[in-house]
């Protein structure tokens, strides 16, 4: 239904399951279909509520109590402590986590929503969510994370379909530079750790 594609429209598109569906659209589809309630979705706040709102025709009430100003937050992975077993890869609506098997993995911090589904499944519980900095607060729009989880649904669906496909490709063939010099700074800071923590002579 086309209202349920412009209920999508008005969320995040962070795909972070805090409304209690399986992303975005699911949402957007309860309230279509279930009258789910408007005030769900803690990443986009008050404002949301009152563009969801205006949408379906519903009234709110002056003496509710106002949402909190949403946030804008990112996983930062501690990269000395990575194992590089890749769990957080697949999870990642937005594949804002690059790395490979057995490799230190990292986060870039712009295309990230701060969703928060890396977090459970690191076993060595190296992943923590902080604040946004002030250059990658509005990095990513809406609608930009949302063609990022496409392409990233895609991306499963294929790797899923090939079983002897042993990696998860997180980059379009176009960013293959970008991603590179990611990964290369990444195992720089790693080294560079590594070596502070080791003192010859002791």
């Amino acid at each position: 239904m086309a209202i349920i594609e412009e209920i999508n429209d008005l969320l995040p598109q962070t795909q972070c399951k805090l409304c209690g569906y399986q992303n975005c659209m699911g949402y957007a589809q309860g309230i279509v279909d279930d009258d789910a309630a408007l005030d769900l979705c803690p990443p986009g706040g008050e404002p949301t509520r009152v563009s969801l709102a205006a949408k379906m025709g519903i009234t709110l009430s002056s003496e509710r109590v106002l949402l909190p100003v949403p946030k804008r937050f990112f996983a930062l992975i501690d990269e000395g402590s990575c194992i590089g077993c890749t769990k957080c890869l697949a999870e990642c609506p937005t594949d804002a986590i690059i790395g490979a098997k057995a490799r230190v993995h990292t986060t870039v911090e712009k295309w990230c929503t701060g969703c928060g589904l890396c977090v459970p499944v690191c076993p060595v519980d190296c992943i923590e969510i902080k604040d946004k900095s002030d250059v990658a607060k509005n990095s990513l729009s809406s609608k930009t994370a949302r063609q990022r989880y496409e392409r990233h649904l895609q991306r499963l669906e294929k790797k899923y379909e090939n079983t002897f496909e042993q990696t998860y490709v997180t980059f379009d063939r176009s960013s293959k530079e970008e991603m590179r010099s990611i990964i290369k700074a990444a195992v720089a800071r790693k080294n560079t750790k590594e070596e502070s923590v080791y003192e010859p002579g002791t």
